[in-house]
Order: structure tokens, then sequence, then C-alpha cells
């Protein structure tokens, strides 16, 4: 799963990022600092099992912080998008195609309007104008990408199209969807013009999840621009965040200096260095007002809300919680709402979701039907002939 960041230059992405990831990508007051993408990994947070059935896990593809399971998710930090990208301004469409297999994208705005559309400084900026003009070039940029491959595909209609735009993770059901929700037909010959920006848009929906973290939430009129942003963006889900705020405080937490949990600080020494007390205050307070930096709120809205994902931890012995190894809960697997025992098995491997005979719900010990809807905290055994 693959999230990516993006948004006009200057608002912000690179210090979110380095704040969901606790990477060190380079951050500066003045457009276009990232050029090559950013990668790095940012983690889901759900509860774990391991308190509820009274067992002490070993995670293996995740981590366990307090009963919560902290599930990794990759993600992309790439220059920033400036008006006519989809034409080659700025860094126009390396930008785009570095963002092709992106599962959802986070449009990262300056929540304060102290940046305008280009990144340069400003007073009074309008925030909803970035998101509405990031959302045009997107379309733009996948109107192209259609209309190329709509040449491609020939006579081959839309099974063809489908799997070339695969690399940008359409699939054939949501481009048929895209093209009856565009009011079109499915004889791709016909489309010119002004259709694949209409089928464009429809897919950007379908294939690229949207979601807008209002950055620098902690500085002044911040507040009035969220609100606005909303009234102006509907439909659009929208987390007010501060990365300067999350990355002063996960440093601060790595050095030592206070325990932190998302959402409170503890101080862990009698006295500090009064520009550290200072700093501290102006955070407590923070926090104190606004309940977290919105951070790991942004994370879990993508991936339970938007994307609309549950866990699911497979394990062998559905007595002790184990693998094989004896290793307890050791595995936290993301699923579609709705999946099954069978989508689960395909998810571990792929034989043994050829060979699924049954599956066992290890917390009530019963059987568990095909096509039973898994609910998120899961614990299941599947049993495969291979």
């Amino acid at each position: 799963m693959l999230f990516a960041l993006v948004g006009a230059p200057n608002k912000g992405k690179s210090s979110l990022f380095n704040a969901l990831t606790s990477c060190n990508a380079a951050v500066a007051d003045y457009p276009f600092t990232t050029i090559d993408p950013n990668k790095g990994v940012a983690y889901a947070s759900a509860p774990c099992p391991c308190r509820q059935l009274g067992v002490t896990c070993s995670p293996r593809n995740s981590r366990c912080e307090g009963g919560v399971r902290r599930i990794p998710i990759n993600i992309i930090d790439v220059a920033g998008l400036v008006p006519g990208a989809s034409d080659g301004k700025g860094m126009g469409n390396q930008f785009l195609n570095d963002i092709a297999a992106a599962d959802a994208l986070v449009c990262v705005a300056d929540a304060s309007g102290r940046t305008d559309v280009e990144g340069k400084p400003c007073q009074g900026g309008e925030p909803w104008r970035d998101v509405a003009m990031v959302r045009g070039e997107l379309a733009a940029w996948f109107a192209r990408l259609l209309e190329r491959h709509c040449q491609r595909a020939g006579g081959k209609g839309i099974p063809e199209l489908a799997r070339l735009l695969s690399g940008a993770n359409v699939t054939e059901a949501q481009l048929k969807k895209a093209v009856a929700a565009a009011g079109l037909q499915e004889n791709i010959a016909a489309w010119h013009g002004k259709d694949f920006l209409a089928i464009a848009k429809e897919l950007l929906v379908a294939s690229k999840p949207f979601i807008v973290a209002a950055n620098k939430c902690d500085l002044p009129g911040a507040a009035e621009n969220v609100e606005e942003m909303r009234g102006e963006l509907e439909g659009v889900p929208i987390i007010a965040t501060s990365a300067d705020c999350e990355l002063a405080l996960t440093r601060a937490s790595a050095k030592g200096i206070v325990a932190y949990d998302g959402k409170a600080i503890q101080r862990l020494a009698a006295a500090y260095l009064p520009q550290i007390d200072a700093a501290l205050g102006k955070l407590e307070e923070f926090l104190q007002q606004h309940g977290s930096t919105g951070c790991r709120e942004l994370v879990d809205k993508i991936v339970f809300e938007v994307l609309g994902l549950v866990v699911a931890y497979p394990v062998e012995d559905e007595h002790k919680y184990c693998d094989h190894n004896g290793s307890v809960l050791p595995d936290a697997i993301l699923l579609p709402r709705g999946s099954t025992p069978v989508d689960l098995a395909f998810k571990i491997h792929t034989d043994l979701g050829k060979g699924f005979l049954y599956a066992v719900d290890a917390k009530t010990k019963m059987r568990l039907a095909r096509d039973a809807k898994l609910e998120s905290g899961s614990v299941v055994k599947i049993v495969s002939a291979r």
C-alpha cells in the first residue's frame, strides 16, 4: 500500500513526511526543496487483540505499543505541484508519474494562508484554492494518460485499456463505472476532447481517494481557513495537522526528554534548560487546545475510513494464538472491508488460498463460513490443503 503526499510547493509536505516517518527529508521555506521523491514508512494504529486475549504478543510485520498495533504504510513525498504542471510547468509530468502507483493521495495545504498557490510567501492566502488547483492538475494529467492509452488500446476496447492503466491502480470495474458516471458509452473510439477529462475525474475518485491535510494548524488564522476549506471543498475529508509540532514531539521523545503517546506528553526530568522548558510549554498548550497534532489521525483516517480497510491477525494455533514458531499474533494484515477468510488466505499466500478448506475464529473457536465478513481485529486460523 502506498500513499503519496501531494500539493503546491512550500506547504509543509516534507515536514509532514518527516513527522509521519521519522525521516530527515530536506525542509526549506522556498519552492521545490523536494525534487526526487522521498520514500518512507508511516504507521496506522489499531487495537491489538493481545489485551482482549490476555497474551503477550510478538509482532513480526508491525509493532505493539501499549496494546496498540502500529501497522506500516508506505508513503512518498513528491515535488510541489504548480499551476500548469500537467503541461510540463515546474516538475511537471515527472511529479505526476511519481504518484501513478499510489493507492491514496494526501493533499497538503497551508492552513495558515501564508503561502500562495505557487508556494511564495503571502498574506491572506486561500488554502482551498490550492487544493482545487491540485485536483484540477491531477485530473488533467489523468485525462492525458487516458487519451494516450486509448490510442494504444485500439480496437481491443475497455479490457485492454484497463490493462494499460493497471500501473496507475485502475481496474476494469473502476473504468467501466467511471465511463458510466461520465455519461458515456464503452466504445473508446468514440471518446474525444472533454470526454477524457470527464472520465479522468471519476477515475481519480475511484482509484486514488483524496484527503486534505490542513497543515500548519498551529499558526494564527488557521482555524478560520480550515472551516472555509470544509465549506468550499464539500465531500473532501479534511484533517487539521501540525507537522512541526508532531516532529518536535517525536524527536523529544526519541531523545528521552518526554514520553509522548500521540495525545499528551509526560515530562521525564525535574528541570529543563529555559529554552527547552519554554518549547515544551508551547507544545503542551497546543495539545491541550487541539487534542493532538492530527498527524496520526490523518493516517488512520486514510486507512480505515477513506480506503475502508480492516485488520486481521492470522494464526496457526487457535488456542495459543501463535504461528508454527510460537510467535503470538505475529502479523497484522490489512484487507478491504467485506473481505472473507478466503481473501485472507490469498493475501497470505496464493497456495494457501487455492487450497483453502476452512477457517476458525480463534476467539470463539467456531468455524467461519467461507463468505463470512471479517471484522477488524479478527484472529483467524486458516486450514488449507496446501
